[in-house]
């Protein structure tokens, strides 16, 4: 026993509301009737039947009320078949070939002789979508080609920087500053002399910032204090003041 999804909004919307009573009747026996594809094979008798003699119902003024204001019902083979055209949209949506119960749907579309065009209309939205996804794939692409730009040259700076921790957060500072070569020239430089500075160089480099830290504060601007060697024209400062 199969089971569907029911709207259960459904004789609130105009034009079921506003159907003869035996044609509410007669539109809801079609959506359990119908196959997986919407599609109903065509039997008043035991249409009327199953909804009952009280409720007597007619082809000509099915068509004239289901198609009153835009095509719900399509005749397939000669009239032997009804292609109820709502039914897909609300089980399955837009359908997609990729999915493998859609894709049986379209297969049994195509069977029936369905109407090229209108098969595309039932697909059509998703190949709207999907090219809107190959657009927002392509975007990543340039923003991925952007990052690998920054990358490169981020790791460079990673290599010499003395402190390897927070590289998450050092990689984001670095592409909010996006450095011109000349910076970043600046930047290698000043780390280079940076780690040979008092600072940097006490107690085991404890005293080396962050790079995210160092870049987000433009530290490679900072004024740069080296130790004078033993051989230096101030080491004699040193030695008076007893350093």
């Amino acid at each position: 026993m199969s089971k569907r999804f029911t709207d259960t909004n459904k004789y609130k919307k105009p034009f079921i509301r506003g159907l003869q009573g035996a044609y509410k009747l007669f539109w809801d026996y079609l959506y359990h009737d119908c196959n997986h594809a919407g599609i109903w094979i065509v039997d008043f008798d035991i249409a009327q039947i199953y909804i009952g003699s009280d409720m007597p119902v007619n082809k000509s003024d099915a068509m004239k009320y289901f198609n009153d204001d835009e095509i719900r019902i399509v005749e397939l083979n000669n009239d032997k078949k009804w292609l109820i055209v709502p039914f897909i949209e609300f089980q399955y949506g837009i359908l997609n070939s990729e999915n493998r119960v859609h894709n049986s749907v379209i297969n049994e579309l195509i069977k029936n002789k369905v109407n090229k065009g209108l098969i595309n209309t039932l697909q059509g939205c998703k190949d709207k979508d999907k090219d809107k996804d190959k657009d927002k794939d392509k975007d990543k692409d340039k923003d991925k080609d952007k990052d690998k730009d920054y990358t490169e040259d981020f790791e460079n700076f990673w290599k010499v920087y003395p402190k390897k921790i927070g590289k998450g957060e050092a990689f984001k500072a670095w592409k909010k500053i996006k450095p011109s070569q000349v910076l970043r020239q600046k930047i290698i430089e000043s780390i280079n002399n940076q780690s040979k500075s008092d600072q940097w160089n006490k107690e085991g480099g404890q005293y080396i910032p962050n790079p995210g830290t160092w870049l987000n504060q433009s530290r490679w601007d900072d004024e740069i204090l080296v130790k004078p060697t033993k051989n230096s024209k101030y080491a004699h400062l040193t030695e008076e003041f007893g350093q």
